[in-house]
């Protein structure tokens, strides 16, 4: 013998319960003591105003007998908040029409709580006064381990209490048919809405124990249509213990005529409780097989829950090892929950995201929603392997990697760099050196060469030379671009060759041994105003190559007989003068203290340059 009657009041099965849950409940009363006759007229008549279906409606097809809820959904005991809970409340009754007198709709209705001990299927429930329906139910949820969506599926179900705008003290009493048996009155003892809420959710605890319900378990069970025997009975394959509590809270299986007419009456030995709880839930919170709980669901009902942008879920959350992302699909879009929050993805980045093999890519994890600027029509969306771009002119592009991070800290499409014009394109055998195309110039990643952005005029001359193709190869260090007397220089190394920019000068190229003395003696010579010329004289050993180039505060040459020297400051300016006198430099200047007088010389093919103390250098040939 059962320790407890099924908590289930005959009504939920009735014909009138599919198409007008509370009010066909007290109408059967009546008419047991008005013969069954009026008990017929009247669930044909309510039968007429079945609630419509609604949009993306439940699907008779989609039910399964054996699976009508998972473990993972039902059991979820953290599934609503009291704040969600109360929300979902206003959104089915905007305003409450209830009577001086009577009872308050469910989103304002109050009462005073008692406490509960823990015992073997709950936590301890504490009591307070003046507590809320929504606080109620996200309680008992949590201390009961049963979801507060199922709670108030459950409520909506036995007396339409969820969208009652003006309900009675007869549908609290009875608010979730607890301890109303098909075959006696209800026990009094377990009204109100508190002990109706907590002792539901309690008893799908005990029907887990196995050592009070034990007629019944999970795998092959015949299952019963109807009341009536003469309905006959079907073998249904339960696979979870929320569907088996369902069946000990609701001992019917819908059969084809009450599935196949969803938001209407079925046959005479049609049942509607387990159908109708199913089809509640679906509507309400969409699969009963696919949990969405947490900063998912927070973004998701933000966004409009099932109806909202992105519907009803199509997949389980998918989470990173270590719980900082996770994404769950929805059939238009994706839910994400990032170190940043959580968000929605819909349209062409989220698609390319799924195309490029979502969180399995090199994108990665979603780590911020998506951001669209006007100016250009773009659309940028952050991930944790990189971004995704999409804009009117250049389409959707990746940018990843070590190419990323460049691209970020030029200030993505904000900075120099801007929009990306393409998707990077990689070489070498395990295709780790790449080059990839923006608005602004280029960013090359390289393994041993560093990952630099190559913007304005250096990428123009880049590209003149073919990019990593041509005589600069990639670029091994960053842009610099100092401004001195309003001249902007900007200077990039490409191996041993330095490119400058100037607003004055130009572009121009520092190249070899030349680069090497002009890296350390940039303060010395300045910024280049023409590019080297070179000059060949002898053959064999005396072969030599001689390199001479100029800058704003002086010049360097380089031979290959000799090495590289440089002329800065005043001999410098002395030097240009007479150059064709003087030749090439063999020596850089060296200074020597005599009898308190300092003399510097340098060195050049043809002569000299000799300073005495304060005297005006003069050549000397």
């Amino acid at each position: 013998m059962r320790e407890l009657p099924r908590p289930q009041d005959v009504t939920e099965d009735s014909p009138a319960a599919a198409a007008h849950g509370a009010t066909m409940q007290r109408c059967l009363r009546l008419a047991r003591t008005m013969g069954a006759t009026l008990a017929a007229v009247l669930a044909v008549t309510l039968a007429t105003v079945a609630p419509a279906a609604p949009a993306g409606a439940a699907d008779g097809s989609d039910f399964d007998p054996g699976n009508i809820i998972t473990d993972e959904v039902f059991f979820d005991r953290t599934a609503l908040s009291a704040s969600q809970v109360q929300a979902f409340l206003k959104l089915k009754v905007p305003r409450c029409a209830a009577k001086d007198g009577a009872p308050d709709c469910l989103r304002s209705y109050r009462m005073t709580t008692p406490t509960r001990a823990k015992d073997a299927y709950c936590r301890k429930y504490t009591g307070k006064k003046n507590e809320k329906a929504a606080t109620i139910i996200a309680k008992v949820a949590r201390a009961c381990d049963v979801s507060a969506k199922v709670l108030l599926v459950l409520l909506q179900k036995e007396q339409s209490l969820v969208t009652a705008t003006a309900p009675t003290e007869y549908q609290y009493e009875r608010a979730t048919g607890f301890a109303c048996p098909d075959s006696a009155p209800c026990d009094e003892q377990y009204f109100g809405f508190f002990n109706q809420v907590y002792h539901a959710a309690r008893q799908y605890q005990r029907y887990a124990d196995s050592s009070v319900y034990s007629w019944r378990d999970i795998g092959k069970n015949s299952l019963p249509y109807h009341p009536k025997s003469s309905c006959g009975k079907v073998d249904v394959n339960i696979k979870n213990q929320a569907t088996l509590g369902l069946y000990f809270y609701t001992p019917y299986v819908p059969n084809a005529a009450a599935l196949a007419n969803m938001y209407g009456t079925g046959d005479k030995c049609s049942s509607y409780g387990n159908r109708n709880f199913w089809r509640g839930f679906t509507d309400w919170f969409g699969s009963t097989r696919i949990a969405v709980r947490g900063g998912i669901q927070k973004a998701w009902l933000a966004a409009g829950g099932l109806d909202g942008v992105v519907g009803e879920q199509r997949a389980r959350e998918v989470c990173r090892k270590d719980g900082k992302y996770c994404t769950q699909r929805f059939w238009r879009g994706t839910v994400a929950e990032s170190t940043k929050g959580s968000f929605v993805m819909t349209g062409g980045l989220e698609k390319a995201w799924r195309k490029a093999g979502a969180q399995k890519s090199a994108l990665a994890w979603p780590y911020t929603k998506a951001s669209y600027r006007k100016s250009d029509k773009s659309t940028m969306q952050r991930f944790t392997g990189g971004y995704l771009v999409d804009s009117a002119k250049y389409g959707t592009r990746q940018v990843l990697g070590a190419a990323a991070k460049v691209w970020r800290a030029s200030k993505h499409r904000n900075g120099d760099l801007g929009l990306p014009r393409a998707n990077a394109r990689c070489y070498g055998a395990k295709k780790d050196r790449c080059v990839q195309k923006f608005v602004g110039g280029y960013v090359s990643t390289h393994p041993s060469k560093g990952n630099h952005a190559v913007t304005g005029k250096v990428a123009t001359y880049w590209k003149k030379k073919k990019l990593q193709k041509g005589s600069l190869g990639y670029p091994t260090s960053k842009a610099r671009c100092p401004k001195h007397k309003g001249v902007t220089t900007c200077r990039q190394s490409f191996g041993t060759t330095r490119v400058v920019t100037s607003t004055k000068y130009g572009t121009k190229t520092v190249r070899g041994s030349i680069a090497k003395v002009w890296d350390s003696k940039r303060k010395s010579v300045g910024n280049p105003v023409k590019n080297r010329k070179c000059s060949k004289s002898g053959k064999g050993k005396k072969k030599n190559t001689v390199c001479t180039q100029e800058f704003t505060r002086g010049w360097i040459s380089s031979s290959s007989k000799r090495g590289t020297y440089y002329v800065s400051g005043s001999f410098a300016k002395l030097y240009s003068k007479n150059r064709s006198k003087l030749g090439t430099p063999v020596s850089n200047r060296k200074c020597t203290k005599k009898s308190g007088t300092k003399t510097c010389t340098q060195k050049f093919t043809k002569g000299k340059i000799v300073k005495k103390g304060s005297k005006k250098p003069r050549v000397r040939t």
